[in-house]
Parts: C-alpha cells; sequence; structure tokens
C-alpha cells in the first residue's frame, strides 16, 4: 500500500511520471475499491480550504508528518481526531493516507500548483492577448498578457479572495461586509468597491497598485510566514510600489492614466530600461527577445506609442538609442548598433 500512497500523493502534486501514472491506473482498474477509495480522497483535497495561511498549512504538515514517522512500522490509513479544526482533521487524514513525503514544499507554497488549485476557477491570459472576466459579485476583472488569477467561483468566505500573478485591472462591486482581497507574492491588496490596476509579475523588482477611484489598502509582506508587515491607503492620483530587492513600499504621485494605457494597447516609457520594454513588449505582442549584448539590457529610453504594431515600435525604438536588431518569426534579436 505505500507505493500506491506515493503515486496518489504524486498525482495529486502534479509530479507524476508517465510510467507511475500508468501503474496508478493498473491500480484503479484493479477493483472497484480501489476506484472510491481514490475518489473519495480526490473529493476530501478538493474540499481542503486552501485560503487558510502558509503559517496553518506549515504547521499541519510538520505534525503530520511527525506522526507518520512515528507509526510509519505500522499500516496507518487514517489518524482520526488529530486536530481540533476541520481544516485541520480532514487535511491530516487525508495526508496521513497519501504520505506528506511525496509532496514537496514547493508545492504547498506556489499558489498556483495543482494542489493549491483545486477547488479554485483558474483563467490564464498568454502573453500577446488580453482577457476580461465576470466575476459572481459582479466584479470586473481585466488580465493583461502573460497573466493568471484564481478565486472561487461564488466566491466563498468572509472574504471575496481573488490570487493574482502578472497585472490585471480591477472593477469591483462594492460590498461593505465582505472585502476583496488579492493576493500576491509578499504584498496584498484590500478594498471594499474601487478600480485599480496590479502589476505583479514574478521576474520584475517592483509590484504596483495604481488607484483610478475609490480607496485602497496595500500591504507588503516579508520575512519567514509573512511576519513583517507595512502598510498604506492609496487614492486617485497614488500608486504603491514594493520594491522586492530593497524589501521597501514607497507611495508615488503619478498619472494613475498612465498605468492602465496597457488596456488600449498603449506604452508608456519614461527612463525604462531597455531589459524592462522587452519584458512590456513580449507580454502586449506575444513575442520573444534575445540579447546579443548584455550591457544594452541597461540601456534607459524614453518614448510613447499610441496602439502600434510591435515592427512600428521596434523601428522607433531603433532609431532614437543605440542598439539594432533582427526579427525572426516569433524573435527579436537585440544587438549593439552595426551588428544587424
Amino acid at each position: 500500500m505505500n507505493k500506491i500512497n506515493q503515486l496518489i500523493a504524486k498525482h495529486f502534486a502534479g509530479e507524476i511520471s508517465d510510467k507511475e501514472a500508468s501503474q496508478l491506473g493498473d491500480w484503479l482498474k484493479a477493483s472497484a475499491e480501489n476506484e472510491k477509495l481514490f475518489n473519495d480522497l480526490k473529493g476530501e483535497w478538493e474540499n481542503l480550504e486552501l485560503k487558510s495561511s502558509i503559517s496553518d498549512r506549515f504547521r499541519v504538515l510538520n505534525k503530520v508528518k511527525a506522526r507518520i514517522e512515528a507509526e510509519e512500522k505500522q499500516d496507518v490509513k487514517v489518524v482520526r481526531n488529530l486536530f481540533n479544526s476541520s481544516w485541520y482533521r480532514i487535511a491530516a487524514s487525508v495526508i496521513v493516507l497519501i504520505s506528506i513525503s511525496a509532496i514537496s514544499w514547493d508545492q504547498i507554497q506556489n499558489p498556483f500548483s495543482i494542489i493549491n488549485t483545486l477547488g479554485y476557477e483558474v483563467s490564464t491570459c498568454d502573453a500577446g492577448d488580453q482577457k476580461e472576466i465576470l466575476l459572481s459579485d459582479g466584479s470586473q476583472v481585466f488580465l493583461n498578457g502573460d497573466s493568471r488569477v484564481k478565486y472561487k467561483k461564488n466566491l466563498a468566505g468572509e472574504e471575496r479572495n481573488v490570487y493574482l500573478q502578472g497585472e490585471a485591472f480591477f472593477d469591483v462591486a462594492r460590498n461593505e461586509q465582505k472585502p476583496f482581497v488579492i493576493g500576491l507574492k509578499k504584498a496584498e491588496v484590500k478594498v471594499l468597491g474601487t478600480s485599480f490596476n496590479v502589476k505583479a509579475y514574478p521576474e520584475d523588482e517592483k509590484m504596483e497598485t495604481s488607484v483610478l477611484t475609490g480607496k485602497v489598502a496595500f500591504k507588503r509582506t516579508e520575512g519567514f510566514l509573512n511576519r513583517n508587515q507595512e502598510s498604506m491607503y492609496l487614492v486617485p492620483g497614488e500608486k504603491g510600489v514594493v520594491d522586492r530587492s530593497n524589501k521597501s513600499i514607497d507611495k508615488l504621485h503619478v498619472d494613475n492614466k498612465l498605468d492602465v494605457a496597457w488596456m488600449n494597447k498603449d506604452l508608456h516609457f519614461e527612463n525604462t530600461s531597455l531589459l524592462e520594454i522587452t519584458r512590456t513588449l513580449y507580454r502586449m505582442y506575444g513575442v520573444n527577445f534575445k540579447f546579443m549584448d548584455g550591457s544594452l539590457k541597461d540601456l534607459k529610453i524614453t518614448a510613447n506609442f499610441e496602439n502600434e504594431k510591435l515592427e512600428e515600435v521596434i523601428k522607433i525604438l531603433e532609431m532614437t538609442s543605440e542598439f539594432s536588431y533582427k526579427m525572426e518569426n516569433n524573435l527579436v534579436t537585440l544587438g549593439a548598433k552595426g551588428d544587424f
């Protein structure tokens, strides 16, 4: 049974190989009891309240793992009343049954891993596209390219929880009894009802929240289990910026309309590095960039474009900057002046 436990755990964690998947399939076909056991486990796993804090999950996993190690010589199938809370009880029994050792901490920590998206709706927008989502409470979400968001279909719970990776504009339906909370990596945005833009790509050093209407609470979290926190309130004309590199949070006075220009395919660069520009162009047009000369990444450029084709944008940037380029299919190669 230990081998099957490992296979089931790997299946739930999204780490199962083709060979192992075949072995699990053979076990499922062997009897109706096996299939029922698997489906019961799957149902309980999908019903876990995965929005619980990372610290809660961390404690559960460590306590369950310790219990497993203490009883590993026995054929432990279900551990009952391991914790008082229903979330702990269900999580513990399921994890004990399938053997926690096969599930990596990264799977638990990553909000978009297989196990952390069970029971959630996940909407993805590929690079080069934009996507509009209407949530059950009437709130609207506009995703930029190379972005994804997860949420409960009916936004169940005391808060309307959404998790974002990438960039999105939110027009949130007002509900003073049920705050709308956007989870980010090491940051959080909370509102009652307002419109604002959030930019939080994992490869960027900075996360930004720019407010068009209403009031927004923007919080930076840092340290073990996110214990260190700093927060601020933002209103129209303001933007909050969290810098991951120096672990700071700052408030800027800006023209917020420039932060949502991407929705109209407009581009605004002000003393922006060429590396950051290529990332923006990838998200908007879906093309890849390659640097032949690494020093070009730090080249600073100021330019504005209104719904231009990619070829026109690249040509104008080349004319006003110290680089040349070559475009082949879906790849733009950047080199020093005269290389191409």
